[in-house]
């Protein structure tokens, strides 16, 4: 069996070769902890944590980077809104919040949990080669990035330049001092009493997307095997990330898989902040255990759109119940290999976590009815495990095990 995923980059699903035999390195974007976290954020990290997971059980040593960016400007919007609150301050509040729903999740901790503002200095020195390369331009204490001069942007899009300049754009500021309408900013000036930072150009504070990139540089190396995020990061984000780091280092592919998770949908309409339609994790897990939710996540496909309506969860208290009495019934005996075989080869076509749970709940309801062949309780709680479900013994901080390795 071989291990298959689907990459946003070329659009296809094709054999997972890490760059180093062996080694796996990820990054998945984090959270800007302006605010509450919610369903849909849960549903992202949930998936890219049992993928993790996967990659280790198929043996290999992961190195899985999440960051924070604690520096933007929603966080300095939400500071001034609460009367000039520290936004380190705001920043620990939600983040505690984000990491204990997570923990209650059974989520491995990431291997670095590194901050935007600790890595001023990185973002200093990207710029500056990005500078040097001939792709960045300063104007007045502000640095772009030049688009048009990075052979082969809009190619994690599928789209030309032209047709991307059309697209509604998150990180177009300052047009009037821009060459062109996809130039983006690297460092920019800020408002008298804003965070800031001494840098060659001026006081300021870094652009969005060069935070990543040199984040995932510092821990990652200069090409890495997956970038995980939502997909509604392709563009800019993740597009700008490209060209900033392939800039830097001269390297290509920055990334092997682009793996983008779906947005997770209440009653059809994106589940966001600005929209205000959150349902919160933690409140489901006031009411649901956290392996439940964590079942109705991974029943989802990681590129589906999901769509959650209340009562889902409950609707999914049979299959949840079945799953973890057969899982139950596992004793020493040896695991059966046809289950896990079958469990595999789900997981191995684009990680088809629901073929894969059908297999498994298939298997559950033999275990129960007595027809379970030998060795199908302990394959089945063996590979709910390798899925990270804390009722069958997988290793997390919901069964207190805090480290950030299997």
């Amino acid at each position: 069996m071989t291990l298959r995923l689907y990459s946003s980059l070329g659009r296809q699903v094709r054999e997972f070769v890490p760059l180093t035999p062996g080694r796996v390195a990820i990054y998945v974007c984090g959270v800007t902890p302006y605010d509450v976290t919610h369903l849909g954020h849960a549903f992202s990290y949930v998936q890219f944590d049992a993928l993790r997971r996967y990659l280790t059980f198929l043996g290999n040593d992961v190195r899985y980077v999440q960051n924070v960016t604690d520096i933007d400007d929603d966080m300095i919007m939400v500071s001034k809104r609460q009367g000039g609150r520290p936004i380190a301050e705001i920043r620990d509040e939600n983040d505690a919040i984000f990491r204990n729903d997570l923990d209650r999740l059974n989520v491995l901790r990431p291997t670095v949990y590194p901050f935007a503002t600790d890595h001023i200095p990185q973002i200093i020195e990207a710029t500056r080669t990005i500078i040097e390369a001939g792709r960045a331009y300063v104007v007045d204490g502000d640095v772009f990035f030049e688009a048009a001069t990075f052979p082969g942007y809009g190619q994690l899009n599928g789209v030309t330049i032209e047709e991307l300049a059309k697209r509604e754009n998150p990180e177009s500021k300052r047009e009037y001092k821009k060459r062109g309408p996809l130039d983006f900013l690297l460092w920019q000036q800020v408002d008298p009493g804003d965070p800031s930072w001494e840098s060659p150009w001026g006081p300021g504070r870094p652009g969005w997307s060069i935070e990543c990139t040199a984040m995932s540089m510092a821990h990652l190396g200069q090409q890495i095997d997956i970038h995980g995020g939502g997909h509604d990061l392709v563009f800019p984000h993740h597009e700008n990330e490209i060209a900033q780091a392939e800039s830097v280092s001269g390297k290509q592919p920055f990334c092997g898989w682009w793996m983008h998770n779906g947005m997770l949908q209440l009653d059809g309409v994106k589940m966001s902040k600005s929209l205000g339609n959150l349902v919160l994790a933690r409140h489901l897990m006031a009411e649901f255990e956290p392996d439940q939710l964590r079942l109705y996540l991974l029943s989802q496909h990681y590129r589906t759109d999901a769509n959650y309506h209340n009562g889902d969860l409950l609707a999914l208290g049979g299959r949840f119940e079945r799953l973890r009495a057969a899982a139950a019934k596992a004793s020493s005996d040896s695991p059966s290999p046809a289950v896990g075989a079958a469990a595999r080869a789900a997981l191995d076509e684009d990680f088809d976590t629901p073929a894969a749970l059908h297999v498994l709940d298939e298997v559950a309801t033999r275990v129960l009815a007595g027809t379970g062949a030998p060795g199908e309780p302990e394959a089945l709680r063996d590979m709910l495990a390798v899925l990270g479900f804390a009722f069958a013994g997988a290793k997390g901080p919901a069964t207190g095990h805090l480290s950030p390795s299997l």
